[in-house]
């Protein structure tokens, strides 16, 4: 072969493999081009918790509460947690007013729950989790109200409960319920006082003795004229340890804490925003009427639905000693709205290998391949440089 030919070849060669090299190359890329346009698993919407979700079980619910003020009406749908153990354990209610007692579903609080839950995020990650090539105390309460009469405006079976609704002195109120056999803690019978000199009225409630208690527990719903959305929480000046809860407010804007003991408090609103701009649709019919849902879908009041749709959430701890006022609520128009997010990571890959590794292969490919070419053509030069 001459001299000539064997120069040809040489440079032949070199153009080839450089020619190669980026057809390497490309084809790398095209395929995590490809590779990235469907990641495994990946999904750019929003997605909602189901009711189901561990998020709304029976221990959240014994904590939570929705609220709702429409018309000088405050509704309240609260899980309770009596101890069903002790026969005669006793939850007191204060309201401002008379109330109307009843039964809620469980539902209800799991709706709202899930219907406020953080929204998911997707963050794609094109490494996976490691390096692809290497493997793998009790206050004293106000002066005793003097007398000892006492009103009793209802005393009935609701649901699983025994209720009474009492109204009068705080002696008279403490005489019926031990005479009635409603257990009262002294440290919670000694804050009673204050609300009485304020006109309010108590709802006791306890578990009916043929109760069964084996499945979930039935919120109560309570509705009572109020000139303000309260939320009472004097009588926890009686617990012995730190107090958390949940509460919904439903209203026409956001809302905030009106009352100075929110001050020594932890108080958070992780949502404030209304839950069908976000995907969400009421199926609650409970849910559905204090929203306005039920009255828009009728074409009664299209308006009254606009109104009604914000949920602000508040999640409230504090010390026992901190509640020394009911919890109050007040308009907070400026407030900027909060959809809480989680972010939920999706490894890219191509047959089960993260991108990331992919473009770091590819690039090492692409390296070595150059390199070859550039070798061969520069021995192609040196041969022609000798032969010259």
């Amino acid at each position: 072969m001459t001299d000539d030919r064997r120069l040809s070849d040489a440079q032949g060669r070199g153009r080839r493999r450089l020619l190669a090299a980026a057809m390497t190359g490309m084809l790398v890329l095209a395929q995590l081009l490809l590779g990235a346009a469907n990641p495994a698993g990946a999904c750019a919407c929003g997605a909602f918790i189901d009711p189901a979700d561990e998020r709304t079980g029976a221990n959240v619910l014994r904590e939570t509460a929705i609220l709702s003020l429409h018309e000088g009406t405050e509704t309240i749908v609260m899980g309770l947690a009596l101890d069903g153990t002790r026969t005669g354990a006793t939850l007191l209610m204060p309201t401002p007013s008379v109330p109307e007692v009843s039964t809620a579903s469980s539902g209800t609080l799991r709706e709202m729950q899930a219907a406020t839950a953080p929204r998911e995020v997707v963050e794609y990650d094109l490494w996976g989790d490691g390096p692809f090539l290497f493997g793998d105390g009790a206050p004293g309460g106000a002066a005793p109200t003097e007398g000892t009469s006492v009103t009793v405006h209802e005393q009935s079976r609701v649901g699983d409960y025994e209720v009474a609704v009492l109204e009068g002195g705080a002696d008279g109120v403490r005489t019926w319920l031990a005479a009635n056999g409603y257990e009262l803690a002294p440290s919670v019978s000694a804050l009673l006082d204050p609300y009485v000199a304020d006109g309010w009225v108590f709802t006791a409630v306890r578990y009916a003795a043929d109760a069964e208690l084996n499945g979930d527990v039935e919120p109560l719903r309570i509705d009572f004229a109020s000139d303000e959305l309260v939320y009472p929480m004097r009588l926890s000046q009686a617990a012995t340890q730190d107090q958390h809860l949940s509460l919904f407010v439903i209203s026409d804007q956001p809302v905030r804490r009106t009352d100075a003991s929110a001050a020594g408090q932890q108080v958070q609103r992780p949502w404030i925003a209304d839950p069908t701009r976000e995907g969400w649709t009421w199926s609650d019919e409970t849910l559905r009427e204090l929203t306005g849902t039920a009255d828009a879908e009728a074409g009664d009041s299209p308006a009254e639905h606009d109104r009604r749709r914000i949920v602000t959430e508040f999640s409230i701890s504090g010390e026992p000693e901190t509640f020394t006022e009911d919890l109050v609520f007040g308009p907070d128009p400026e407030a900027e709205h909060a959809v809480p997010t989680e972010t939920v990571t999706e490894t890219v890959t191509v047959a089960g290998i993260p991108v990331g590794w992919l473009l770091v292969a590819a690039v090492v490919v692409t390296v070595l391949a150059l390199g070859t070419a550039a070798v061969s053509l520069g021995i192609a030069r040196r041969a022609r440089r000798v032969r010259g």
